[in-house]
Order: C-alpha cells, then structure tokens, then sequence
C-alpha cells in the first residue's frame, strides 16, 4: 500500500561563530606503550568447541538443542547461543545475557553430554 509522499518543512538558522583558534605552539604526543603480544594457551580456540558453536548458532539449532551447557575454565554456564562476533559468545539463560570468550570454552554440553555435531 503506497501513500502520498511526506514533506518536511525545517526551518534552518545560519549563525556566525565568532570563535578563534590559536595553534599552541609546542605540539602535544601522546605517548604508548607497545606491549609485545604473547599468544598464550587461553587465546588458541579449539577447532573442535568452535564447529560446534558455529554449527549451534544457526537458527534451526538455536531452536532444537537448548538450553546447552558450555564448560568454561572448569564452570558451567547454562543457557542458548544469542550469538557470536569478535572471538566473545553471548549466552541467553532466564532473560541473563552472559558474554564468554569463545578461547575459554572447553566443551559445549547437550543433556548433560558432550554435544557432537554428527548427530
């Protein structure tokens, strides 16, 4: 259904700045600090949690394995993939929002069982 077009009538004020800008004459640096990157054990994704978050994380699979249990460094977070960007996992439980670092997740649980994607 299409309706007539809309306009808009904005009324617009120029204004004259009156301000000055006057250079200093000793520029300012910023100073950093490079840090060497190490790359530790806790930064490697295991390829195996990473097909199964990426496998879990389509809309059908969001739907028929939840709630899903995801092992992190020794703990259980509960709860359904919202979704995932930049290497961080958000996981939905009882309206909780919980963001994880996908490096950190060991093993994704379905029932209580490690989750295999062959199923």
């Amino acid at each position: 259904m299409q309706g007539p077009p809309v306009y808009v009538k904005m009324i617009v004020f120029e204004e004259e700045s009156t301000s000055v800008f006057v250079p200093s004459d000793v520029p300012e640096r910023e100073a950093v600090d490079i840090m060497p990157s190490v790359q530790t054990a806790s930064n490697v994704v295991n390829p195996a949690v990473m097909g199964k978050i990426r496998y879990l994380s389509e809309p059908f699979q969001k739907q028929a394995y939840t709630p899903l249990q995801f092992v992190v460094e020794g703990d259980i977070v509960k709860g359904a993939i919202q979704k995932m960007e930049d290497g961080i996992l958000w996981i939905e439980a009882d309206d909780l929002i919980t963001e994880v670092e996908v490096a950190k997740i060991e093993d994704v649980l379905w029932r209580g069982q490690p989750f295999n994607t062959r199923i």
